[in-house]
């Protein structure tokens, strides 16, 4: 009898840690933004040019190289279950997805942004979007804890 007590305990364990939701790295309050394009910079092909995209970061005032750009980020949403929406200052921590209930999210632990009216994101073309432009850096791609 003890034994199969030791055994079926590991098992409710391991059960209930698959069925647990996802832990998000970005901390609660967190501003998050759908943005039209989600861009990981890391997962371009070899051989990009990104220099046009490192200077507009650069000239925004962010202090290390993005490795996320959102385009069209126009829409507040929540950064979880427990939290409302929380507006982004045009810099600083943020999360970035395509849209509020999207399966992945990029949360980036800094971050700088510009109203560009309508633009192309700056080196990689790709058709003009309007409003808001943010540039990430120290980002994670990481599940969205609201469907998760």
């Amino acid at each position: 009898m003890k034994k199969s007590l030791f055994t079926a305990a590991p098992l409710a364990l391991a059960a209930s840690l698959a069925l647990a939701p996802a832990a998000s790295a970005a901390p609660a309050k967190t501003p998050a933004l759908a943005c039209h394009q989600v861009i990981d910079l890391k997962k371009l092909p070899a051989g990009t040019n990104l220099d046009l995209v490192y200077q507009a970061a650069k000239a925004l005032g962010l202090a290390e190289v993005p490795t996320v750009i959102g385009g069209a980020c126009n829409q507040s949403i929540r950064t979880d279950a427990d939290s409302g929406k929380t507006e982004y200052g045009d810099r600083g921590q943020v999360i970035l997805r395509t849209e509020e209930f999207a399966k992945d999210q990029q949360y980036c632990t800094d971050s700088r942004s510009v109203d560009g009216g309508k633009s192309s994101i700056p080196g990689l073309g790709g058709p003009e979007v309007p409003g808001r432009m943010v540039f990430g850096s120290g980002c994670t791609s990481e599940p969205n804890p609201l469907i998760f």
